[in-house]
């Protein structure tokens, strides 16, 4: 039943025998559990089959419900996605039926139970706040065939509420994120939906599709913004739930650029637009995390957006009043000495915008002389003379460099076999085309 490959790798199944042994699966339990003639013995042997579709195929299928492998095709993920929608949507309706046959209605109980219902309509949400516009259509047409079926309604949480926000049109146009968009991301102020409806959300928000992060965008903004607590200019409870959502994303999936850099993206988003700025007493929380999470990110990544992104955060960020800018600040500092040429003359623009801004960050007898460094630099040049500029930088301002850097040494001449091995950006043409979106 082990919908992933022995050796732990979805590369060794073609993404067509995933989707095959979805369907087969989902196959076997609807033979078992609609056959005309009882096949079961006793009902010891029916519990278990139920308890089998609950613990182990329904885990399956969530578990395929996460496949986004891309291959020369595309991505063919999304066929295996959609198999496990259809999957979860009839593997529902087997437990649900049987615990209407049940005398008692004990919670505890039920197969179809809470963490259950919550698993499965949360993996719908999500598919509902992607990127691709077959898969957001397919799984709100189940979610809304769910909630109009009332053999649900016992186990899933807030049943009510979602039913009001889910529109009761059949035909409603989900692939339309203008309008799909504004009624998911009510979702949000579900503590038990929250984190996973936002790990979709981020992807549509962070991707390459202008008309959809527009519109993603727009309808996240709408959300925090209308309340109570943000037009009365109270620390909005929707927005410390979304940064407590955006800290667990960001160490959930940890070195997954697939779903970090769109998070990262998400955040540059937010903090633009001065969201979090009722935070007064999170506010340190939510940036420590983003800093901590920056440390990991960037080191050793040779993606330019994930770099040029983190930049832009570590620039809001040293633009704040709390104590923790000056780490940012010195994260962003050290970046002037990067070995792409790009990424240091971006950070010596982010630095030069820093310290326009914020009059306080450095005393003023030496204000104009960083921004002199800054200006007359040629930061794409030659590395060594970059790490003699920021270390200069460094003392001017009297910050803790020696734990982050050493003091330059004297360049030295590069031997003539040595030049084409340079790790200079300007040499790898892969790097460039890359960066250039190509």
């Amino acid at each position: 039943m082990q919908y992933l490959h022995p050796s732990g790798n979805l590369d060794d199944l073609d993404a067509e025998v995933r989707v095959n042994s979805v369907r087969s699966l989902v196959s076997i339990c609807e033979t078992l559990t609609c056959s005309k003639n009882p096949i079961f013995s006793n009902s010891e042997e029916e519990s278990s089959l139920f308890l089998c579709i609950k613990n182990e195929v329904i885990q399956t299928l969530l578990k395929a419900l996460d496949d986004y492998t891309v291959d020369n095709r595309g991505d063919v993920g999304s066929w295996v996605r959609e198999a496990s929608i259809n999957g979860l949507e009839k593997c529902t309706y087997y437990l649900c039926k049987k615990d209407s046959e049940k005398l008692l209605c004990d919670p505890a109980c039920l197969f179809f139970d809470a963490n259950t219902a919550t698993s499965i309509i949360g993996g719908f949400a999500k598919q509902g706040v992607e990127k691709l516009d077959k898969l957001r259509e397919i799984s709100m047409k189940t979610l809304y065939r769910i909630f109009n079926k009332k053999l649900c309604i016992t186990s899933i949480p807030h049943f009510e509420a979602i039913k009001l926000i889910i529109p009761d049109v059949q035909d409603f146009r989900w692939r339309a994120p203008q309008m799909s968009f504004p009624c998911l991301v009510k979702l949000l102020q579900f503590s038990c939906y929250s984190k996973v409806v936002l790990s979709g959300l981020v992807i549509s928000i962070g991707g390459l599709q202008d008309s959809l992060r527009k519109d993603s965008v727009a309808a996240l903004l709408e959300y925090i913004q209308n309340s109570e607590e943000y037009t009365n200019g109270k620390r909005n409870v929707r927005e410390y739930m979304l940064s407590v959502d955006l800290l667990s994303i960001l160490k959930e999936y940890q070195k997954l650029d697939r779903v970090i850099i769109p998070t990262l993206k998400t955040i540059e988003i937010l903090f633009s637009k001065k969201i979090f700025t009722n935070m007064k007493d999170y506010n340190l929380d939510l940036y420590a995390g983003v800093l901590n999470s920056l440390t990991i990110e960037m080191k050793a990544t040779k993606d330019f957006s994930k770099l040029l992104t983190g930049l832009s955060i570590l620039g809001y960020i040293s633009s704040v009043e709390e104590n923790i800018n000056i780490r940012a600040f010195t994260m962003l500092l050290t970046h002037l000495t990067h070995r792409y040429p790009k990424i240091r003359k971006a950070s010596a623009d982010q630095v030069y915008l820093v310290i326009l801004q914020n009059e306080n960050l450095l005393a003023r007898n030496i204000m104009e002389d960083v921004l002199e460094i800054l200006t007359e630099t040629c930061w794409e040049s030659d590395l060594d003379k970059a790490k003699e500029r920021m270390f200069q930088i460094f003392t001017m301002a009297g910050l803790d460099f020696e734990s982050i850097t050493k003091q330059p040494k004297q360049a030295k001449p590069i031997p003539k076999d040595r030049i084409c091995s340079n790790n200079d950006e300007n040499s790898s043409y892969s790097s460039l085309v890359g960066f250039s979106g190509f």
